[in-house]
């Protein structure tokens, strides 16, 4: 019993001097609630919708899968500096109306001014599919490189996860594009 009453004494200090170490600090104590203006004041800057996009290719079959992923992913992935705080719509074509892949890719981090970034499918494995064959899940390599049109730049590498469902008209499309795979997805 002693060791418990020790402990909990113990514990109610240290509580104590993080709450008295806490309010000399600037700022909201400890538990409180953010009003509106703080969440306005924090905010994040809209996102404005991107360019129409192009037509789809029409060297591209769509109703194979693996071109529409590989389609999809090179447009999604290739930015251009006017891009930035805009979606990202050249994809489009190849993902389903309704989808969040018909919304097109949110660019965060645009190339600098008179940069583009290209990307390339390095890699697409079969992940998963339905067991009516109505959906499939794709491991994607997706190398960007950033730099000048026309010359070499900076490569990085990435892993993607896309979902496309079968169209009734024998269409493959985008439904979802992910960088970790999501198990409700197929």
């Amino acid at each position: 019993m002693p060791r418990l009453l020790l402990l909990a004494t113990t514990m109610l200090v240290v509580a104590l001097l993080v709450v008295v170490a806490h309010h000399d600090r600037s700022g909201p104590p400890l538990g409180a609630v953010l009003d509106g203006t703080d969440r306005r004041a924090l905010a994040a800057v809209p996102m404005r919708r991107g360019a129409d996009p192009p037509p789809a290719d029409p060297a591209v079959d769509l109703t194979n899968p693996v071109a529409v992923a590989r389609a999809y992913l090179t447009a999604a992935r290739s930015t251009t500096p006017d891009d930035g705080g805009r979606t990202r719509r050249s994809a489009v074509p190849y993902a389903a109306p309704g989808s969040p892949a018909a919304v097109g890719i949110v660019v965060l981090d645009p190339p600098p001014p008179g940069q583009a970034r290209t990307a390339a499918v390095t890699a697409l494995d079969l992940a998963a599919a339905a067991e009516d064959d109505r959906r499939r899940a794709y491991r994607a390599g997706v190398t960007t490189s950033t730099g000048p049109p026309g010359r070499t730049g900076v490569a990085a590498a990435a892993d993607a996860y896309v979902v496309l469902a079968r169209q009734p008209d024998g269409r493959w499309l985008v439904v979802a594009d992910a960088p970790e795979p999501l198990e409700s997805d197929v």
